[in-house]
């Protein structure tokens, strides 16, 4: 139903109100005016009836006072200072008080206070005026609290000249009160609707006179209106808006002779607004009562319909020339409007396709469930793109690219969809042909894979007994023939089993199955090594190997040794092959060095036979041998291949120059962290220069579920002599750690029954005397979030697994006292929280981090980013009694403040945590929250200050 009709149907509603509220008041009027008439002859007739009882009937009292009684209006009487003398029975019908509690009351008791006042301002001008009857309405108070309105004529009795008494007739008038007080609302009402519509209304009587014109009318055509005038009128002196007033004039005989509603009827202004006219016939019973006009300015609404529909034309022209084809849907896939292209692409009419479904016309059954997905995508308001085939009208398929977004109408309500739609059948059978070429290519690159670690593996098992037979033979005695029988057998053995290495370790390295393992390693001692095994292979040649060591190479580097010395093996091995005479060298060089990292670059040159100009650039393939012909070496052509595997597999580089005669130069290229790690050989854990008088004494719980690993570390501390407790599991631990005080606990992190984060986290938070022993995660990741994970559950630092015995003695130096045990207690705890009290605990911050600037830096940022927020938020926790909540935070956070050396604040969200579990009342706990908030912002200045520091050293 429009807005129009609803208003029509609101005014008709309150018109027949205001007639129902004019009838009841008419009637009420006539009913007073009857009733003072009435009351008018009753006092002539009390007056005569009075006379002739004392004159000439002599009735009595009792008849009197019958009579008075029998009319339902009250009848008082009230002396000159507002008492009750005399109340007829009809108070108690009208108001619910008795006679006999009224006479002697003031008559405030019968009235409402706000009506006190100008009540008594009433009787008192009558009295002073003389005036000897009046008519006055009031609200008066019933016994049960109704307000009901009076209206009452009032008299006064004479004596002698003198004012004696007031004599009034009230009766109950609340329905009419009630009544126009309704009449009035629906006016104010009316008069509102019509004042705040933002269009344009003009009311005609039935002779097509103006009784009603609002504001806005007056707006639109720029005049101000008369009662009285006439639309054409109006129309008249609006001729500088409306410019054709003869066209106007003839299309409002129009509407008025044809009498039927109209809407949206446009109408053009001179300054090129554009106006929408509604015309309402007001009809009762067949009879005209009037018309209703209403004007609305459209101009705007107009004009966005003029952009869309050229934007439309605009958009479809390109989309045909991009050959893209448009199809519009409704939300249950009905087709509602088709472009040109679209029809092209499927060999449809347009009036073939409106109105048909589109999925049961044009989607394969195997594509229905993509299609079904993407509905329910464009009912939630998604766009997608999908590629999908297509039915043509001749049962072909094509193949497209569907860019699907929803339609909304102008109240943002989902109407349907667009598709637009790209044919890209070409383009999906080349793909279809290269993917069949291309599984064919991995199905013959995986059985070669296949075949050769198969072969690889079945000729390795009789390969190893050939060998062990031929060492086996080797220590028997043998005649010079069978020696050299034997020895050509174990050399053919011994290619034969490098053969199958090189096709092994392709295999693993095409697989993936190559991992890097960094550790640090002394590169000066790893090349000398490889120098010594080639010049004991050298002895019977005239070729000398040397190595050449950069000087600023110094201390121990982070890489993977043994793929480096695989690197330099194969490199060297290869010019030992080719090089009868001259020499080989090693060159190790800078090329770029900072504080943290080495770039070097590695040679490997030789004096040999050289390589063709042309065969370089596949000397890195597998399976080639490019030397020249009249040189047959041994070998599988894999060398090389592997060794570019294993430098790019480091993030490296590799490259050669050659010349035929001349020689060779290979050239790789490694970056490796700098190391201040000792390089402890693993057959001699302790080196010599360590005896157990330099290591810290101490007490330390181990947590570790490895039979090995808990063998390893046993055997360290036994030989070191420190004493030592050893948990299986987290939960042992930590029952462990209940029972005694420990100077260090070393903590695995994956183990059964309780994790070590978990362990960790239940010693930082239960009463124990290992509460502030310091925690070392053994795990076997360095990353980032696992060092975040170490910290959140409480523990100080981690020990990357594998580790070597110096680098646990590291971990004691840092952590373990000198000396004797330590005793923890409470008084140590409250020692501890008082040196924070005034800023950071440094004395823990330097356990915690000693030199790792780059670590601390990585805790203070976090924790500002991170806690500092959720500690603002624990007020309004509090304030809104999520106390669970409050308290869940403040367990979660609490670790981390001795990170930063807030021990003290630490031991106040201990306390907090104990406050809300103990039902302490709530406004000490948000006390407690305001206080910590407030000490936690003082302490910022003094974390930031600390971040800069640490930043700057670490860089």
């Amino acid at each position: 139903m429009s807005e129009l009709e609803l208003t029509k149907r609101r005014l008709e509603r309150e018109k027949a109100a205001r007639r129902q509220a004019e009838a009841i008041l008419e009637d009420k009027a006539r009913q007073l005016y009857h009733a003072n008439e009435a009351l008018q002859r009753l006092n002539g007739s009390l007056e005569t009836e009075i006379q002739r009882k004392l004159i000439e009937l002599d009735l009595s009292e009792q008849r009197y006072r019958q009579l008075i009684d029998s009319v339902d209006d009250i009848i008082y009487k009230m002396s000159l200072d507002g008492l009750f003398t005399y109340v007829s029975p009809a108070i108690e019908n009208v108001l619910g008080y008795r006679q006999e509690t009224v006479v002697g009351r003031h008559f405030t008791h019968l009235v409402q206070p706000e009506c006190w006042q100008e009540m008594a301002h009433f009787y008192q001008q009558m009295v002073r005026e003389r005036t000897l009857s009046t008519y006055y309405e009031f609200a008066a108070k019933s016994r049960d609290g109704r307000r009901v309105w009076i209206g009452q004529t009032v008299r006064l009795i004479e004596a002698d000249g003198q004012i004696v008494e007031m004599v009034g007739v009230a009766r109950d008038i609340t329905a009419r009160r009630n009544a126009e007080q309704a009449l009035q609302t629906t006016e104010i009402r009316f008069s509102t609707l019509l004042s705040n519509l933002h269009a344009g209304v003009l009311v005609e009587d039935e002779e097509g006179e103006i009784i009603l014109a609002n504001q806005q009318y007056c707006t639109i055509f720029d005049l101000p209106v008369q009662p009285g005038q006439s639309h054409r009128q109006s129309a008249g002196l609006a001729q500088h808006v409306l410019g054709e007033v003869a066209a106007f004039n003839a299309r409002l005989d129009e509407l008025l002779r044809d009498r039927k509603l109209v809407e949206a009827d446009e109408i053009r202004l001179r300054n090129g607004r554009i106006l929408e006219r509604d015309y309402v016939p007001i009809v009762l019973a067949g009879r005209k009562l009037g018309t209703l006009w209403m004007y609305r300015d459209v101009t705007g609404k107009f004009h966005a319909r003029e952009l869309i529909r050229r934007s439309e034309e605009k958009y479809r022209g390109i989309m045909n020339k991009m050959d893209l084809g448009l199809i519009e849907v409704d939300r249950t896939d009905i087709i509602l409007r088709v472009y040109e292209r679209f029809c092209a692409m499927l060999g449809y009419a347009e009036d073939e396709l409106i109105g048909r479904n589109i999925n049961d016309m044009l989607v394969p059954p195997e594509f229905q469930p993509l299609v079904d997905e993407q509905l329910q995508s464009r009912q939630q308001g998604l766009s997608g793109s999908y590629e999908l085939q297509l039915i043509r009208k001749d049962g072909s398929r094509i193949w497209v690219l569907v860019s699907g977004v929803p339609i909304y109408d102008e109240r943002g309500d989902l109407v349907g969809s667009m598709g637009i739609h790209y044919d890209l059948t070409q383009r999906k059978e080349l793909e279809l042909e290269l993917a069949a070429a291309r599984q064919v290519a991995e199905d013959a690159r995986m059985a070669e894979k296949q075949f050769l670690a198969n072969m690889s593996h079945e000729i390795r098992t009789p390969l190893n007994a050939i060998i062990g037979m031929s060492h086996l033979l080797l220590d028997t005695p043998l005649s010079p023939r069978q020696h050299e029988y034997i020895d050509s057998l174990k050399t053919s053995a011994d290619f034969l089993h490098r053969l199958i290495s090189d096709l092994l370790d392709m295999t693993k390295i095409e697989a993936g199955r190559i991992e890097m393992n960094l550790r640090p390693f002394d590169l000066s001692t790893l090349l000398y090594s490889t120098q010594k095994v080639f010049e004991m292979k050298l002895t019977d040649r005239p070729v000398t190997i040397d190595v050449l060591l950069d000087t600023r190479i110094r201390g121990n580097v982070v890489g993977d040794d043994l793929i480096l010395n695989q690197i330099l093996l194969n490199l060297i091995g290869n010019a030992e092959k080719f090089t009868e005479e001259g020499s080989i060298q090693i060159i190790a060089r800078v090329r770029r060095e900072d504080e943290h990292e080495y770039v070097i670059d590695f040679t490997v040159s030789d004096t040999g036979i050289g390589i063709p100009a042309e065969k370089l650039d596949s000397i890195f393939q597998k399976f080639r041998q490019v030397n020249p012909s009249a040189h047959k070496p041994k070998g599988t052509g894999l060398g090389l291949a592997i060794t570019k595997e294993l430098v790019e597999l480091q993030g490296g580089t590799i490259s050669v120059r050659s010349q035929v005669g001349v020689g060779s130069q290979f050239m790789f290229t490694l970056s490796f962290s700098k190391s201040r790690d000792m390089v402890v050989p693993v057959n001699n854990p302790v080196p010599v220069a360590v005896s157990p008088a330099d290591i810290p004494q101490c007490r330390v719980l181990i947590a570790e579920d490895n039979p090995l690993n808990q063998k390893y570390i046993s055997n360290l501390f036994a030989k070191w002599m420190i004493p030592f407790g050893m948990a299986s599991d987290g939960a042992e631990l930590v029952e462990l750690a209940r029972q005694q005080v420990y100077d260090l606990i070393l903590m695995d992190v994956q183990m059964p029954v309780m994790n070590g984060y978990e362990a960790a986290e239940a010693i930082r938070k239960t009463p124990n005397p290992n509460l502030f022993t310091p925690i070392v995660a053994l795990t076997a990741s360095a990353m980032l979030d696992q060092r975040e994970m170490a910290t959140q559950a409480g523990m100080n630092d981690f020990l990357a697994k594998p580790f070597e015995p110096m680098q646990l003695i590291d971990v004691l130096r840092r952590y373990a006292p000198v000396g004797n045990l330590r005793e923890r207690s409470a008084d140590a705890a409250e020692q501890a929280v008082s040196t924070a009290q005034d800023g950071l605990n440094y004395q823990r911050l330097d356990e915690l981090y000693g030199d790792d600037a780059a670590y601390a830096s990585e805790m203070f940022a976090a924790f500002l980013s991170d806690v500092v927020p959720d500690v603002a938020n624990l007020p309004t926790l509090c304030r809104v009694e999520r106390l669970p909540e409050l308290a869940q935070l403040a367990h979660k956070i609490r670790p981390t403040f001795p990170m930063v050396g807030l021990t003290g604040l630490e031991t106040e969200l201990e306390q907090l945590e104990q406050a809300i579990h103990g039902k302490q009342p709530l406004d000490q706990i948000e006390q407690r929250c305001a206080g910590l908030v407030q000490e936690l912002n003082r302490m910022v200045p003094l974390l930031q200050a600390e971040l800069q520091k640490r930043l700057h050293l670490s860089t």
